[in-house]
Order: C-alpha cells, then sequence, then structure tokens
C-alpha cells in the first residue's frame, strides 16, 4: 500500500500475488481455536467481549479517516457526476469527491450512509453500494467480526463433537480445501471473461481517449466490476479460511506433533513451504511488466497478464491467486507451531514479538491515515485520497500512496511508533478519563471487602466472555491477546478505592502466567497501599 507502482519496478509485480491475506483468516481461527478452552456457553457475551477489545481502536481509525475524508470531499468540493472507472483529470482537477454507487448526486446522503456503514463495520458485501471507501482497509475488520460472530458455534462443534478425532478432521480439512478450490475455479471461469472498460488499446496498450471508455450505467464493463468487488468482499468466502484455521487448530492438539520424537522433520516442513514461497517470489518479480504486448508474464492467464485486459479480470486473478495458495499456508502454519526450523526461530525473534507483534493490529487499522499525513507533509498542496488515485476501476482502495520505494521505511516506522502510542499512552489515558467521569456520579462509596479470585473472574469473563478458573492460562481465557495495557487498566479501575488507590504497571504482571498469578499481582499492590496508607 506504501510506494508508487513505477517505483517499486519489478516488485511492484508482488502485488498481484496476496497470498497472505487469506493466510491472516487462517491465522486468526488456529490462534483463537489453540488455547482448547471449555466450550463457549455465552455465545454473545464471547462476541460482545472480542469485539470490545478491538473497537475503540477500530473506532479511533475510523475518526482518523473520516478527517481526512472530509479535507477532500466538502459540499464545495462534490461533483454529482458518478464514475465507475477513474477518469483522465482525476489528479489534475484539484481535490474533489463524488457520491456513492447509490446515492450518486447527493453528498450528505453519501457522507450518512458512509458514517453509518462504518460504525457497524458493514463496508462489505451487500452494503458496499452505500459508502465511501473512507477507511480503505478497514474491509478487513468488518470481515473479521463475522468470523467472529461464528467462532463460538464453530468452537463449540469442534470441541464437543470432533476432538481428538484425528482422523475424522482431516477429512474435514480435505473437505474445506476441496471447497475452496470449487469456490476459486468457478469465480475465475464465470468472470475471467469481464469486458475492458476500454482505458487501453487491446492490442498496443496505449492509453484510449476518454471518448472511447466504455462506462455507462448498465453497461457490461460496469456489471462485471460490481460482481467481482462483491465477490471479493462476500464475507463467508473468507470466514472459510478462519473455520480452517480453527479446524487446523484441532488437528494439532489431536496428533501433537511437537510432541513426538520426530518432531525436528516438522522444521524441515516449515523451511521447505517457506522456500517454495520465497522461490515463486523470485519468479514473480523477474516476470516482466504488465505494460508491454510482446512479452509473458508467468503464473498469469492470458486473460489477465496485460495492461489492456480488464482491470477487473486482473484483479481477480490477482486475489485467487493468492487464495490458490491455501493449501501450501495450512501446512505451513501447522509445521511452525511446533516451534521446529529456521523459519520459526526467525518469526519468534525478539524485534518481531516485542515490537511488531503487539502493534500489528494498529499498524494495520492506521498505516492509511499516516500515510496520508505523511503525504501531505512532504509533498505540499497534495494529498493522497481515493478520487484523486483511484484505481482504473471500481475499487475499495485506491493506488498506493505514491512515495518512492526507499520512503516505505521512514512510514513503516511512523506507523509502528504511532501505533505503539495509541495502545500504550492513548488507551489507558481514555479509560481513565472515562472511569473518572463515571466516578463523579458514584459518589462517595463505603468500602467493601471484596474476594480478589471471585472479583477477578468475573471480569475476565465479562471481558473475553470465557468462564475462566484460578489456574487457567492467560491463553486459555482469551487475555493473551487483549494487550497488557487494556489488562493493567481494567484491574486498577476494579480493584481500587477512594482511600486506597491501586498501581499496577505492565512491569507488574510480565511474569503472569495465569489468572492465578494475575490474583497474587493484584493482592501485593493492596498490600502495598494499604501499608502505604496512600
Amino acid at each position: 500500500h506504501i510506494g508508487s507502482n513505477t517505483s517499486w519496478s519489478h516488485f511492484n509485480n508482488l502485488r498481484g500475488w496476496p497470498w497472505h491475506v487469506h493466510c491472516f483468516y487462517t491465522l486468526g481461527g488456529f490462534s483463537m481455536a489453540s488455547p482448547m478452552n471449555p466450550a463457549i456457553k455465552k455465545k454473545f457475551s464471547y462476541f460482545l467481549a472480542r469485539i470490545g477489545n478491538m473497537y475503540p481502536m477500530y473506532i479511533m481509525s475510523m475518526l482518523f479517516g473520516l478527517l481526512n475524508l472530509l479535507i477532500v470531499c466538502r459540499p464545495s468540493t462534490f461533483d454529482p457526476n458518478f464514475h465507475w472507472d477513474g477518469q483522465p483529470d482525476d489528479k489534475t482537477r484539484g481535490l474533489f469527491c463524488e457520491g456513492t454507487p447509490a446515492t450518486k448526486t447527493s453528498y450528505w446522503g453519501s457522507l450518512i450512509t458512509t458514517i453509518i456503514t462504518y460504525i457497524f463495520g458493514l463496508a462489505v458485501t451487500p452494503i458496499w453500494p452505500l459508502n465511501w471507501w473512507m477507511g480503505y482497509y478497514l474491509w478487513f475488520s468488518s470481515m473479521y467480526y463475522q468470523c467472529l460472530a461464528v467462532f463460538p458455534a464453530m468452537y463449540n462443534w469442534l470441541f464437543l463433537k470432533t476432538r481428538k478425532r484425528t482422523g475424522y478432521l482431516m477429512k474435514v480439512m480435505v473437505l474445506l480445501q476441496v471447497l475452496n478450490a470449487i469456490i476459486l475455479v468457478a469465480a475465475w471461469f464465470s468472470m475471467k471473461s469481464a469486458p475492458s472498460y476500454n482505458h487501453y488499446d487491446a492490442e498496443t496498450g496505449e492509453k484510449n481517449d476518454v471518448s472511447e471508455y466504455d462506462n455507462e450505467y448498465g453497461s457490461d464493463p460496469v456489471v462485471y466490476n460490481a460482481v467481482i468487488l462483491s465477490f471479493y468482499l462476500f464475507a463467508p468466502f473468507w470466514a472459510l479460511y478462519f473455520v480452517i484455521g480453527g479446524v487446523l487448530a484441532f488437528i494439532y492438539d489431536a496428533y501433537k506433533p511437537a510432541e513426538r520424537h520426530n518432531a525436528y522433520i516438522w522444521g524441515y516442513v516449515a523451511d521447505a513451504c517457506t522456500l517454495v514461497q520465497l522461490g515463486l517470489t523470485v519468479i514473480i518479480i523477474c516476470q516482466p511488466l504488465y505494460n508491454d504486448p510482446n512479452e509473458t508474464r508467468w503464473f498469469r492467464p492470458s486473460d489477465a497478464d496485460y495492461i489492456g485486459d480488464a482491470s477487473s479480470a486482473q484483479r481477480l486473478w490477482d486475489n485467487l491467486c493468492g487464495r490458490i495458495m491455501c493449501p501450501l499456508t495450512t501446512l505451513w502454519i501447522f509445521a511452525m507451531a511446533t516451534g521446529e526450523g529456521y523459519t520459526a526461530k526467525i518469526l519468534r525473534g525478539e524485534f518481531l514479538v516485542q515490537t511488531l507483534g503487539p502493534n500489528s493490529y494498529n499498524c494495520f487499522l492506521f498505516h492509511q491515515m499516516i500515510g496520508q499525513w505523511y503525504y501531505a507533509a512532504t509533498r505540499p498542496g497534495e494529498f493522497w485520497n481515493w478520487w484523486q488515485y483511484r484505481k482504473s476501476f471500481y475499487w475499495f482502495s485506491p493506488g498506493p500512496c505514491p512515495v518512492e520505494w526507499y520512503e516505505y521505511f521512514f512510514v513503516v516506522g511512523l506507523v509502528v511508533a504511532f501505533s505503539n502510542f495509541m495502545d500504550n499512552t492513548f488507551t489507558p489515558v481514555i479509560k481513565d478519563v472515562w472511569d473518572r467521569i463515571t466516578g463523579l456520579f458514584k459518589g462517595e462509596q463505603e468500602e467493601v471487602e471484596i474476594d480478589i479470585g471471585v472479583t477477578l473472574c468475573g471480569l475476565i469473563e465479562k471481558m473475553t466472555g470465557i468462564e475462566p478458573e484460578m489456574d487457567s492460562t492467560l491463553d486459555e481465557v482469551g487475555l493473551a491477546s487483549v494487550g497488557i495495557p487494556v489488562i493493567v487498566g481494567m484491574l486498577n479501575s476494579a480493584f481500587s478505592s477512594k482511600k486506597y488507590p491501586l498501581s499496577i504497571s505492565s512491569s507488574d504482571l510480565l511474569e503472569a502466567k495465569t489468572i492465578g498469578d494475575i490474583a497474587m499481582v493484584v493482592e501485593g499492590a493492596r498490600a502495598r497501599s494499604e501499608q502505604d496508607g496512600v
């Protein structure tokens, strides 16, 4: 998403092989199911708890996205002439915006439906025609929310009906992989012949005049564009990989490869999968660019290997060829989970685990906004936005932030720093302010002796939706994915009193492995507070 297509040159070819997208959902299902928690009794509470941990930062990213949107799109810059495709003068006409597909001529209608859509995380099929693309990549969150909604039912079925049944689970996995293949093949052969908007000459690749564009409302290029985008943003097709991840976790639990005498073999398997992907990466980088009609692009069918082909068909293949890798990435995740091999050794490095890992969610949420601010700061008078940099066809994201390739590393550094600030500084501040405001209405309360263990278990159940026990690990109750600053804020808020305020820090919880360990930290903090007479 960062760095112009021209600047990245042949490395830009990798944008047509996004194998990591489906892999995220597989990892999500695998990591959520792996602790083998008890069956989830309160499904809706579990869902709300998981959403509640993610939603505050999502809302912040939405607000930043709205701010950036309003810089570009105001009533004075609104153009009621809607286009499904990019226009030759997009970058030269100054700041402007058009309506949504459903509210083409209404600025306020487009703005209101956009805000409502993003508040509820619904910028996916079939709602996307109602919204502007305020967050270019926030559809990813919308998909994941739907995965969270189905997880309790999926997990309970796997836990109660299939656990330790290795053969049965393998059959389920094969069926899921076959279903994925059927979906991909059906999608490609039903939509690969999508007609072009005729922006480029099909023979020479030269740009056509705007008068030759085939972009009338209801025309075949528009219909195919809308259908391909709807396919891409159809949640069940992505949730399939989440289910695959959940089933994979139960296969891992049944087989327990890391506990076998030949566990080292899985290190070879993981490293072999890594080498295959690295090999494909090198081949794709080395293949010719898309603008030469006399060259052949490897691993791309003739319907989507040239700039003169329909741009929506090219994007369809980009999506499908990444998802084709699902069998390999499924095996890769299984093998790496054993911790064997050089790949696992590299990926558990301190920088990745302690610096990038905890900030990954916020990096995803805020990288668009930081990219926009960076571009505006380094290119006075310019602003990376959806309309001026939109693709030649209608899509949820514009072209990548058009900076030089080496600036990618500056932007990534800024994104990580900002994400860390939001997680470790901003989140606790917001919670503290909220607690202070609500405390004004509670008045003086009589000091009451509480059972720390019982209270702590109740708080954790409310936060994660899982009923914990004192010997439950943080992984088993879902606290490992919540974040230490959030847990610290919860403890200080719940166990502090006006007479004896608690002051637990993140460092106090570094060694905590179980709920009992956290209870001991709370008991120690309360004892210190009472002893100091604070």
